[in-house]
């Protein structure tokens, strides 16, 4: 009987953390519900082959069925982030926490420990995102590998981004040095060399990695408006504002650029130049229907004119 009931009170605990009822956990199991009471009131034990199914319902291991029962978690909220905790690929566990906290909350009986709790949920949730977008971004690269198109290029310097967001600064450097030593005559890997340097905080070496492949590629519009950034901040205003110009003429599809000096000009105090430059980005995204972008551009120049009525 002493082995019988720590499993039986085990599984009683976890099934009322759970917020199961004996036959839907029966049901699961595919048993009786008086099989389930059986084990809660120890007359009997779970048959051996069916503990790792357990187990698995309640997000735990056979060990713990075992193991002497421990205190409860404070709440079933608690109970689910640990079960979410195990593995943050369970996005129902997920959604049940989320509605139990925000069921706290309505009932004013959320603690600091649960507050602390439901950010580290949601901690968890954006690990589980981040590998997501991970997984993806190397899917997409693999498949424009193909064809090496602007798209894939695109999808190359947005991955730079995403590490470096992740502090994996030279894990982008490192791999795009390679790739410019295998590639030398491919503009675009100045061009995602020179932003791994940027996104990484190194100016200068941004800067000149841009100037060696614009020896090369003088006309390549987005590696002047790289350059450009990189000027920029190094406190070098004026060719950073040559760059961004030249970038434009080359290709007026560059939006990039327009947006670049109009902030920089704006930065500087530069307020009517900054408005002109914003008007044409305003006229760009209106010919080519991107009228949720102009909302932005129109808080840009209220923000100018506020800034005009305070000189």
């Amino acid at each position: 009987m002493a082995s019988i009931l720590p499993i039986g009170q085990n599984i009683k605990k976890l099934r009322e953390e759970e917020g199961v009822t004996q036959q839907q956990l029966a049901d699961a199991l595919g048993v009786t519900f008086q099989a389930v009471s059986k084990w809660e009131c120890g007359a009997t034990a779970p048959d051996v082959a069916m503990l790792p199914e357990i187990a698995e319902f309640f997000g735990v291991s056979v060990d713990d069925l075992f193991r002497p029962p421990a205190a409860a978690y404070r709440n079933r909220f608690e109970r689910l982030l640990s079960r979410y905790e195990t593995d943050i690929r369970q996005t129902e566990v997920f959604d049940q926490a989320n509605r139990e906290f925000s069921r706290l909350i309505s009932e004013n009986a959320a603690s600091a420990a649960d507050l602390r709790g439901f950010a580290y949920l949601n901690e968890l949730r954006a690990r589980h995102h981040l590998q997501l977008a991970e997984k993806y971004y190397r899917m997409a690269l693999e498949e424009g590998e193909k064809s090496k198109d602007a798209a894939y290029y695109k999808t190359e310097r947005q991955y730079i981004h995403f590490l470096s967001g992740l502090g994996r600064h030279r894990e982008n450097i490192e791999r795009h040095s390679a790739l410019l030593e295998r590639e030398p005559d491919n503009p675009m890997r100045y061009c995602s060399l020179t932003a791994a340097y940027l996104y990484a905080g190194d100016p200068e070496n941004a800067a000149d990695t841009a100037e060696r492949g614009l020896v090369r590629f003088p006309e390549c519009a987005l590696l002047l408006c790289y350059a450009g950034d990189a000027y920029k901040r190094m406190g070098r205003g004026e060719c950073a504002a040559d760059c961004w110009n030249r970038a434009w003429q080359l290709d007026p599809e560059l939006i990039d650029a327009r947006y670049s000096l109009a902030f920089d000009l704006a930065e500087r105090g530069e307020t009517e130049k900054a408005g002109e430059v914003f008007r044409e980005i305003m006229e760009w995204n209106r010919q080519r229907g991107f009228y949720l972008e102009n909302r932005w551009i129109h808080a840009e120049l209220r923000k100018l004119e506020r800034k005009r009525g305070q000189d």
